[in-house]
């Protein structure tokens, strides 16, 4: 059957469906976490980008309007002629891949709305890629090996964690985006820096972002801070009305609705762009943070393991004033050595696995305890599924030996609206009173990268899963995780800040994660 002819056909459909599809595509309340209302596009105002129709090319764009418009929402119409001021007073800005980037240049890069963007070539604009061709961004043709455009219509969701895919109801696995050849749909991806979430991805490969996403002050591309927040999807021209949905019987069959999602993927991740940004946390002086830490750490019952028969004097020392530091805090701390049984974490609120354990001895425990957990021996990040198994590729450290990377003393805060962040701005954060071993890893997408590592920008240095967030090798992680940089002589180097950061990290891993962002940085909200 004629493939032109099913698009046109299905095209058709969409429009006399626009108006009924309302109700089909509301997210069941028990779907929907967080801030993300079904109804969150009604009585917004969008402001749509798009082009002039070319003749013999099917466009979407009147499509997606009234589609929009169905959803409550009100649509004004602008194209590359339109100034960036109209956007003022708006709830958000779309702009579609009829628009000539070449025109219309970074004329919305700094508005202060939100932003969702289909179109690859602005990815680059509006500093939410790289600026490659190919490397940072593209747009799929088709090809001419029928089976490789399967690769362009099957996609792949990361963790049910993310924002977006929250708001949609969706966990993580394979889905199918379109329903005919990617040929015919042009579809992109981009590659977002270490700041922003990937939701879904083409291939398999973490480099072909098909949806991501930036919140308002996360570092984008180019140490660009994100207005607001920003989505950058994988439709093409014609895209909108040959993507998958699952109505009528199809619509209660859990496994029919995870792969007929691309129509409600797209659904929700206009919703969350115009839904209200995560507040960063409050900063607090240190003498304050210092006093909130006591509070949220008295009589928590920490597991700590090290190693005990320990050769460095310099690592000894450094956990000893850890270990003093914590209980001084009021926790009730149990140290044990790396070579006992894992099951000593039954019953502990947190469990602290010191950088001074070889990894060889610790092997696989704590990998599957339910306990909250802060790794901080950078060589053994993989054998706790957080990241993936090629040492000095996938993980690695800053050092004095035969690092390519030097030692160092700071951070980047890539994502201050997140509750590790500790109210620390954007930017670079002296952790360290002097350089030294800082480790970096290639994190998965399943994570939330907290910080960076300066002028190495595909390297995460603090991050965190949520619980039930899809680590590395597809684990589940069965608690809070989180690597925070600390090799085995370092805890005493802590800046002040720096150990305000850790403190901060240790109290949001124990908190529930229904309460995500209960933390020590904004325990007086409370």
């Amino acid at each position: 059957m004629n493939t032109h002819r099913i698009a046109a056909a299905a095209r058709a459909a969409a429009t006399a469906l626009a108006t009924t599809l309302v109700a089909s595509l509301a997210v069941p309340a028990a779907a929907v976490a967080g801030p993300v209302s079904p109804t969150a596009l009604k009585g917004k105002t969008i402001l749509f980008v798009i082009g002039q129709p070319v003749k013999g090319v099917a466009n979407d764009d009147l499509l997606i309007k009234e589609y929009l418009e169905s959803r409550g929402a009100s649509v004004v119409l602008a194209d590359v002629a339109t100034p960036a001021v109209q956007a003022q007073g708006k709830d958000l800005v779309m702009i579609s891949s009829t628009v000539k980037a070449r025109e219309l240049g970074d004329r919305y890069r700094n508005v202060t709305q939100p932003v969702v963007t289909w179109n690859a070539y602005t990815f680059a604009d509006m500093d939410m890629t790289g600026k490659e061709l190919h490397r940072d961004f593209t747009v799929i043709r088709e090809k001419a090996f029928h089976n490789a455009n399967h690769a362009a219509y099957y996609a792949y969701a990361i963790s049910g964690t993310k924002p977006i895919l929250k708001a949609a109801g969706m966990a993580h696995g394979i889905f199918a985006p379109f329903t005919f050849s990617a040929g015919e749909t042009d579809p992109s991806w981009g590659k977002p820096s270490l700041g922003g979430d990937i939701s879904v991805i083409f291939e398999g490969s973490v480099d072909k972002a098909a949806v991501f996403s930036y919140e308002k002050g996360s570092v984008m591309a180019h140490n660009v801070v994100a207005p607001a927040r920003r989505v950058g999807l994988f439709l093409g021209d014609n895209s909108f009305s040959v993507l998958t949905d699952a109505t009528g019987p199809a619509a209660q069959d859990p496994k029919s609705r995870e792969w007929f999602a691309g129509r409600r993927l797209f659904d929700a991740a206009l919703r969350w762009a115009v839904s209200t940004p995560d507040e960063a946390p409050r900063r607090m002086d240190l003498s304050q943070a210092q006093s909130e830490l006591s509070k949220q750490m008295r009589g928590k019952k920490v597991l700590y393991v090290r190693r005990f028969d320990m050769p460095w004097p310099e690592n000894e020392a450094s956990d000893q004033a850890h270990l003093a530091w914590l209980r001084g805090l009021g926790a009730e701390v149990t140290a044990v050595d790396q070579m006992e049984p894992d099951t000593h974490a039954n019953g502990k609120d947190l469990v602290l696995i010191s950088a001074s354990i070889n990894k060889y001895k610790l092997g696989n425990k704590y990998a599957e305890t339910t306990v909250p957990t802060v790794m901080m021996e950078a060589k053994a990040v993989d054998q706790m599924h957080m990241v993936g198994r090629h040492r000095n590729t996938d993980y690695g450290t800053n050092d004095h030996k035969a690092s390519l990377y030097p030692p160092e003393d700071y951070v980047q805060i890539l994502r201050p609206s997140h509750p590790l962040s500790a109210g620390f701005p954007a930017g670079n954060l002296k952790l360290y009173k002097s350089p030294g071993v800082l480790a970096w890893s290639v994190v998965p997408p399943g994570a939330e990268v907290i910080a960076g590592i300066p002028n190495q920008p595909q390297h995460g240095t603090m991050f965190s899963y949520e619980k039930g967030a899809v680590m590395a090798n597809d684990h589940i992680a069965p608690a809070r995780r989180i690597l925070f940089p600390m090799d085995a002589t370092r805890f005493p180097d802590l800046t002040d800040e720096g150990r305000w950061l850790y403190g901060n990290a240790l109290v949001w891993a124990m908190q529930k994660p229904a309460d995500a962002g209960a933390t020590v940085a904004d325990a007086t909200r409370r």
